[in-house]
């Protein structure tokens, strides 16, 4: 597997452009996912927002409460409204736990809270000294809210985001600033209520108005221009000026605790506050009803700028998840298409490839036969894949001419063969011819026997020029026209070859080859035989036999006694006999009979195999189909004269097998009666085994 990966430049086309491809994909869906969850959690940061602003929304009626309670105390308007007004702080502070324990704080924000919470935790006793020292109480309020505020401060600078932080540290200012109208409110209407303030109240009136034009100030450097219109537009008017009014004569007011500048015990005590505590009231009544108005505007202005944030956000990534899909989509869609039209061109110029390397140009050369005219490749584009298939088409008709035009001289090669054959076979013929003449006439024992080896001679000259026209593709003049015995085939094979005295011919079965076969079986016969003597010692013998096979198939074995071939060898020697019966051209000319073999056999579908034991000789076998060789019917003339045949052909064969016989003696003299009698012996020997009409075209 690993070795496979490696060499990756042997991967399918189809793995390369999946590779080539997998890599800007998956940078593009990792940056992809990467802004979808960054877009996720801004949505995430968004929602805690919101949750800030409802923790918010949920602290300032508190903070309200508290200091509704401490007007209330210094107005002194009875303890029936201070404890309709507790029970609904208490409820705010219970809105306001809830709404925490729905939030996740930070760690400053939970410290905040803890130390308000301890704070407001001492409520129940501020409450208990409300008919007391009223500016003291008063000032334990103003100390609480002003813890309140410091959390709602915190929690505003929770809010990261520039355009939420803006809106919350602005309202966060409109409600210190409503704080500190409250907080002047409230300590007017204590002075109000005793007749005249103190230097201490006079103070911190000054400190209050002081830093309520301070935070106003921070107000005007944070919010946007609309929240400025609308701050200056509710925080103007006649009630603001009446507010500003009344509190300046208040401040300038002599003081209760002021040193007396009168002469003995009759001085004149200062006169009371020159103001209204009804105009005061209303005044600073419209005056926290316009504030009122300011923080409920920025209030609603963090809470739709959180949504639309968050919503922002989600659409976001809901946006970048569709267009990352519709990516993949595109991309898988232009990589399938692109890479389908690639695959399809390369693979039919790999089909069309393969068919005219494989089918097409093989064929054309086996057979010489063809078109000029070639099928162009199935490509016709004009970029690299249809120049390549052009290019291609170029070749193919190139190598077209070229089996053409091998195919034209291979056929005139073989017709020149052929003629060559021919008239050698009209030669051997006539002088096959002549010598029988010679031989009828000729009276000298010695004279007779060297015709007889010129006899021999001749016959073999005759079948080498009939495998010459085998190998050239045509056909032999010497042709049967009647069946031929199967043991008359036999013989004739072994009298074809030069070393015929040691060739032992066993008793064939009842059986006869039909006369278009019997020729062909001859030669094929002979060139198995002439094989097996000239590779074994030449002092054994080789034995052909026959029999029949179930299915009437007959069975011809040629066994010699040589060293045999080993497995290997006798493997190659039957693939190059069954591509020579295939029509493959002979490789090596020392095998040209083994390729006669394969030519014939194959015309008449007859199966030949080698079968060898290794130091033990080598077996042909050679298989006839039953309708080739049929059985012969028996009856007592074929038997008589069958058996009269094999008494007078007795001399040719050898009955017993010499491992190694002595030199023959010197041939006797022998009379022209005794030779002419041999040679007569071995022509009824052979002559069945001759064609009716032996000229040749």
């Amino acid at each position: 597997m690993f070795n496979a990966l490696v060499n990756w430049r042997n991967w399918r086309l189809p793995v390369k452009l999946a590779a080539v491809l997998i890599v800007p994909v998956t940078i593009a869906v990792g940056s992809g996912v990467l802004q979808i969850n960054s877009q996720i959690d801004r949505a995430e940061t968004y929602a805690a927002l919101q949750r800030l602003v409802k923790v918010r929304a949920a602290l300032i009626p508190v903070i309200e409460g508290v200091q509704m309670e401490r007007r209330i105390v210094a107005e002194g308007v009875g303890p029936q409204l201070l404890a309709e007004q507790v029970q609904r702080t208490d409820d705010a502070r219970a809105a306001l736990r809830a709404q925490i324990a729905k939030t996740s704080l930070g760690e400053v924000v939970t410290a905040r809270m803890n130390d308000v919470q301890g704070r407001i935790g001492d409520l129940p006793a501020l409450r208990e000294r409300a008919g007391g020292d009223v500016p003291a109480v008063i000032k334990t309020y103003s100390e609480l809210t002003d813890s309140l505020l410091d959390v709602d401060e915190v929690i505003a600078s929770e809010f990261g985001d520039a355009a939420l932080l803006r809106t919350a540290m602005g309202l966060h200012h409109v409600v210190h600033v409503r704080d500190q109208v409250l907080y002047q409110q409230a300590v007017v209407l204590s002075g109000l209520t005793r007749g005249q303030l103190t230097n201490a109240e006079v103070r911190s009136l000054v400190e209050s108005n002081v830093k309520l034009g301070y935070i106003a100030g921070e107000f005007a450097a944070l919010a946007t221009p609309d929240q400025m219109k609308t701050y200056g537009k509710n925080f103007n008017g006649p009630d603001i000026e009446a507010q500003r009014t009344m509190l300046a004569a208040a401040v300038l007011h002599p003081t209760s605790d002021a040193p007396n500048t009168g002469n003995g015990t009759n001085a004149a005590r200062p006169k009371p506050l020159p103001i209204a505590a009804a105009d005061w009231s209303r005044a600073t009544g419209a005056v926290v009803a316009s504030m009122g108005s300011v923080v409920t505007g920025l209030q609603d202005d963090l809470r739709a700028t959180a949504d639309r944030l968050r919503d922002e956000s989600s659409d976001a990534a809901g946006t970048a998840s569709a267009v990352l899909f519709a990516s993949l989509i595109l991309a898988a869609t232009i990589g399938f298409v692109v890479g389908r039209y690639l695959l399809r061109s390369l693979n039919a110029l790999r089909r069309s490839a393969l068919d005219v390397a494989w089918d097409k140009l093989p064929e054309m050369v086996a057979t010489g036969r063809g078109s000029t005219e070639i099928e162009p490749v199935p490509v016709h584009t004009t970029e690299e894949f249809g120049q390549v298939a052009r290019a291609f088409d170029a070749v193919h008709q190139q190598a077209v001419k070229s089996v053409i035009e091998q195919a034209s001289m291979r056929a005139n090669m073989r017709n020149i063969f052929v003629n060559l054959s021919r008239r050698s076979q009209s030669l051997v013929e006539r002088q096959l011819k002549l010598m029988e003449e010679l031989e009828k006439y000729e009276e000298d024992p010695d004279q007779l026997a060297n015709l007889f080896k010129l006899d021999h001679l001749a016959t073999r000259m005759r079948r080498n020029n009939e495998n010459l026209m085998v190998l050239s593709g045509g056909d032999v003049a010497r042709r049967f026209h009647k069946p031929i015995p199967l043991t008359d085939v036999l013989r004739a094979a072994a009298a074809e070859i030069e070393q015929y005295q040691r060739v032992m011919v066993h008793t064939a079965p009842n059986a006869e080859v039909v006369g278009y076969v019997a020729s062909d079986l001859v030669r094929l016969l002979a060139e198995l035989l002439d094989n097996a003597t000239a590779f074994s010692p030449p002092h054994t013998q080789v034995s052909i036999s026959a029999s029949i096979e179930p299915g009437d198939i007959v069975q011809i074995d040629v066994v010699d006694q040589g060293i045999g071939l080993d497995p290997e060898a006798l493997e190659g020697v039957n693939q190059r006999l069954e591509a020579a019966g295939e029509g493959m051209d002979v490789q090596v000319f020392r095998e040209m009979g083994l390729f006669v073999v394969g030519r014939l056999a194959a015309r008449h579908q007859i199966v030949v195999r080698l079968d060898a034991k290794q130091g033990a000789g080598t077996r042909a076998i050679v298989l006839v189909p039953a309708e080739l060789a049929p059985r012969r019917q028996e009856s007592w003339e074929s038997f008589r004269g069958e058996t009269i045949e094999r008494q007078r052909a007795s001399w040719f064969q050898q009955t017993t097998q010499a491992a190694a016989p002595p030199p023959p003696p010197a041939p006797a003299r022998q009379t022209p009666e005794s030779a002419r009698g041999f040679l007569d012996a071995f022509q009824r020997g052979v002559q069945r085994g001759l064609p009716e009409n032996q000229e040749s075209r």
